[in-house]
């Protein structure tokens, strides 16, 4: 009994000191969190996969959308001047794609209310979550109830992903960034496409039942 209970201990001590091993070991080692951006992109023109790599890149930072935008930054930075405007052209045109009925309904629901401008800021959340994400819930908008975590609430919105491009390259042209070439032309339609969805929360709960029964009522 006696030899078994030292046996015992000796075992407790030698786990405590693998334990504190590795504590330190842990804290020695830095994490490397800083974004570093995509750099994979060639001279020429860009492309759209290129446009969607870039974002994808830094949807990684997603849980942090200041480490995002400084990955998005850091991806544009390594473009050239008119690479960044080519950028923000697929940007806008991804951001009128966007511009329906449908799409604005789930935003109703999911935020709770969704007025003008809260569905431009939802658009650029979805925008950044990168390609698969954004093309699953345009094509079906009741599955963004699939791609939002389970407990993850609040309002899905990301304003700043608006800016990035315009404020990239304003710092690499020395210029204000309304004098972006493509910010003359950024003016959406009148109405978004589709069938307008009614704030009834039956015909809302029929429309979107998946994110009606986490976000509804």
């Amino acid at each position: 009994m006696k030899n078994y209970a030292l046996v015992l201990v000796a075992l407790l001590a030698i786990a405590s000191i693998v334990v504190a091993f590795s504590r330190n070991n842990a804290q020695a080692e830095p994490v490397d969190t800083v974004p570093k951006g995509y750099d994979r992109i060639p001279a020429g023109s860009l492309s759209l996969d290129e446009f969607w790599a870039i974002i994808d890149h830094s949807a990684q930072f997603q849980a942090d959308t200041d480490l995002q935008s400084a990955d998005l930054h850091a991806s544009l930075m390594r473009l050239s001047p008119t690479q960044i405007t080519e950028f923000e052209r697929m940007f806008d045109q991804t951001m009128r794609n966007s511009y329906t009925w449908d799409l604005w309904g789930a935003a109703y629901v999911a935020n709770g209310g969704a007025s003008d401008d809260e569905f431009e800021y939802f658009r650029c959340w979805l925008i950044s979550k990168g390609r698969r994400a954004f093309e699953q819930v345009s094509s079906a908008p009741d599955s963004l109830a699939d791609i939002i975590g389970n407990g993850e609430t609040g309002h899905f919105e990301f304003e700043e992903f608006a800016y990035l491009a315009r404020d990239a390259w304003s710092e690499k042209t020395g210029k204000d960034r309304n004098e972006m070439p493509i910010m003359a032309n950024m003016a959406y339609d009148a109405e978004p496409k589709g069938t307008p969805f009614s704030e009834n929360p039956e015909e809302l709960q029929h429309r979107f039942p998946k994110l009606w029964r986490r976000f509804g009522g």
